[in-house]
């Protein structure tokens, strides 16, 4: 029961760029990102937390992780590499590769080997005309990847015992029908026929496996769908926000800016220039 109103929605894809800045106002992506940086340094603020950063360092941010830097002058120029990507560009959402992705968190400082840190330098070089651009790209995120995963630079998100597994499998079937259903008027109790648990016991069971409350992550999913909706088709905002199972514009407006951070408009502008580049 996905979007049929309007423009259909277009792939994300990975996008690939370099920059001699980096935002110095606190932002929060739809995307994941992984970031080299070339030359220079500073300090890198993720939420509460700080790092200092310099040339050969490679960061992975999560999505919708706050974050933003502050540039060392005196450290000389500042040259840095990005690869923004959604878990769809690692396949379809029954691909072991990205379910196993989605299951476990990449460390945030990536140790690179030479032969690889090069690559982005390559990449760069052959530029986004390149014959097989989006194939190139795509290589060098899974590179990035599979590398992290081989050398063990992540971490699961939980060891889970049998009572646990089963606990989260009815979970998992609840997750997989607010994904199928977001753009629905869903309800909790739509959830609970899913389920053989208690309405207490379901939503302790939910707020342990996701961090959030029911309406959270529902409101979360949906907005995730419409920063796409707003970078890749020519729907207005209101028509996005009904898309997306938004039946009041405030109310999106005001979810909108408590994740992201902005207004819709203001993302919208932002990120089309983005994809544009």
């Amino acid at each position: 029961m996905g979007n049929e109103t309007g423009k259909e929605r277009q792939p994300v894809a990975v996008r690939f760029f370099s920059q001699d800045y980096y935002a110095e106002e606190p932002q929060r992506q739809v995307e994941y990102e992984i970031i080299y940086i070339e030359s220079g340094n500073g300090v890198l603020y993720f939420g509460n937390s700080v790092s200092m950063i310099q040339g050969g360092d490679c960061i992975f941010i999560n999505s919708f992780e706050d974050h933003f830097f502050r540039q060392d002058t005196v450290g000389g120029p500042f040259r840095c590499y990005r690869i923004l990507f959604n878990s769809a560009a690692l396949g379809g959402t029954d691909d072991a590769g990205r379910t196993f992705f989605e299951s476990i968190r990449l460390c945030r400082f990536l140790r690179m080997p030479p032969e690889l840190a090069q690559r982005f330098h390559n990449v760069e070089a052959l530029g986004k005309n390149a014959e097989g651009w989006d194939l190139i790209i795509r290589s060098l995120l899974m590179d990035v990847i599979s590398y992290s995963i081989e050398t063990g630079q992540y971490e699961r998100y939980s060891q889970l015992s049998a009572i646990e597994k089963r606990s989260l499998s009815a979970i998992d079937n609840a997750l997989h029908y607010i994904r199928e259903n977001y753009s629905e008027n869903l309800s909790l109790k739509s959830l609970l026929t899913l389920t053989n648990y208690s309405k207490s016991h379901f939503i302790r069971l939910f707020k342990e496996s996701t961090g959030m409350n029911v309406s959270e992550y529902i409101n979360k999913y949906r907005i995730e769908k419409a920063c796409l909706d707003l970078i890749y088709t020519s729907n207005n905002i209101t028509e996005i926000a009904t898309a997306n199972g938004f039946n009041n514009i405030q109310y999106f407006s005001r979810k909108f800016r408590e994740y992201m951070k902005c207004t819709p408009k203001q993302y919208q502008k932002k990120r089309k220039k983005l994809t544009e580049r």
